[in-house]
């Protein structure tokens, strides 16, 4: 009996200490949770890690080097932009930054940072917190996945973008003169890799960015409504986004991206807002980019096809990726954007192509980017409504 007894007791102390245990390990979990939907201190960790040593870090001469030379390319066709772009600016550029791909990843981390914080911000306050051991381990698996999944996606383009407009776009504060940055390890790679004379491949870069400087800086409401669609889009998709599993089953069937095919007609019409735009600065870029760079680069033909080529030819891993990632859409926004452009300009030239630029109500839809004639038609009635209101006005 004396055994049992001790056996009871045993297991009545072992029981409370494994009761006291847990509980004390639950609010020590619950703390550790927190309510954050990510870590940016471990993102940045995770994405500089994967990083390594390949950051295209450059000495102090080096780097001010290729600065001088970049301010001198921009310098260079900021006119030249300007002409095809039909408009100027009242001030110069910011001189361009070349960073590494450690500098990118902090530049950028910093956006998504600015975006997602406040839409975290608004999450909480809308939403109760589950408590629990359970709840607890749940949230910081899922920040675990959130964190490492960002971290890789900022690695992989860190290695990626040559060069980059102002990351300081979403800002809740965003300054109206904005940046070129350039990241010369991936730059000079790449002409390395195709085979195309260094400064050649910079100059023709340097005219990508310009044309975006000169898009936003040059119609100072861009950049606001820019960044409301952006916030618009992603708040949507986090607010509803309890269907999310519901619609997987649907996501490896039907039109469209498998991205788009997850969600909600009020996510997708919001997303495809920010899409039409990006596609049609992208494309508007593109156009600028080929009339500036047959103009001042020899053999610019030669050059453009060489890296076009670079997109048929990517690895098997690097298209799952993009695929993956949903970055292929940014390569679609090219293309789509690209042929809007020219349609527009075959059928009135800068004149009619210009009225994009005059205000939210003027800027193409997805359908019309791909239907430009649409577009075009809508803008007409637009300018025959203004031409009416102005004679009411005068009479």
């Amino acid at each position: 009996m004396r055994r049992n007894t001790s056996r009871l007791t045993a297991g009545i102390i072992l029981g409370s200490l494994l009761t006291v245990t847990v509980a004390v390990a639950g609010r020590r979990l619950e703390r550790r949770a927190g309510s954050h939907l990510l870590d940016w201190g471990a993102i940045r960790s995770i994405a500089r890690h994967r990083v390594g040593a390949r950051t295209g870090s450059l000495s102090t001469r080096e780097r001010l080097a290729a600065e001088a030379f970049y301010a001198a390319a921009a310098e260079r066709v900021a006119p030249l932009v300007a002409v095809e772009i039909g408009a100027q600016l009242d001030h110069s550029l910011e001189p361009p930054a070349v960073i590494d791909r450690l500098g990118w990843i902090d530049l950028n981390l910093g956006t998504f940072q600015r975006l997602i914080g406040r839409l975290e911000a608004e999450l909480i306050g809308t939403r109760s917190t589950p408590r629990g051991a359970g709840a607890s381990l749940a949230r910081i698996v899922n920040r675990s996945l959130g964190n490492h999944q960002l971290g890789w996606l900022l690695a992989f383009l860190a290695a990626k973008v040559l060069g980059q407009y102002d990351v300081s776009l979403l800002a809740s504060a965003a300054p109206t003169r904005g940046r070129l940055y350039f990241v010369e390890a991936n730059v000079v790679a790449t002409a390395d890799s195709l085979g195309i004379e260094r400064n050649a491949f910079r100059t023709f870069i340097a005219i990508h960015e310009v044309t975006h400087a000169y898009e936003f800086e040059a119609h100072p409401w861009l950049r606001g409504h820019f960044a409301a669609l952006v916030e618009e889009t992603v708040h949507r998709l986090a607010a509803d986004a309890g269907g999310l599993w519901g619609r997987l089953a649907n996501a490896s069937r039907g039109d469209g991206h498998w991205m788009e095919r997850l969600m909600t007609p009020e996510q997708r019409e919001a997303f495809s807002y920010t899409q039409a735009l990006m596609s049609l600065l992208e494309g508007a870029s593109n156009h600028v980019m080929h009339a500036v760079g047959a103009r001042i680069l020899p053999g610019f033909d030669e050059l453009h096809e060489r890296f076009e080529g670079r997109h048929r030819r990517r690895g098997p891993l690097e298209q799952v990726v993009l695929r993956l990632t949903g970055l292929d859409l940014k390569l679609e926004q090219y293309a789509e954007g690209e042929r809007f452009v020219a349609a527009v300009m075959a059928r009135g030239g800068q004149a009619a192509f210009a009225r994009v630029w005059r205000g939210p109500e003027w800027l193409p839809s997805l359908a019309e980017i791909r239907a430009p004639e649409r577009w075009l038609a809508r803008a007409d009635a637009l300018d025959a409504g203004a031409a009416r209101d102005a004679e009411e006005a005068l009479s």
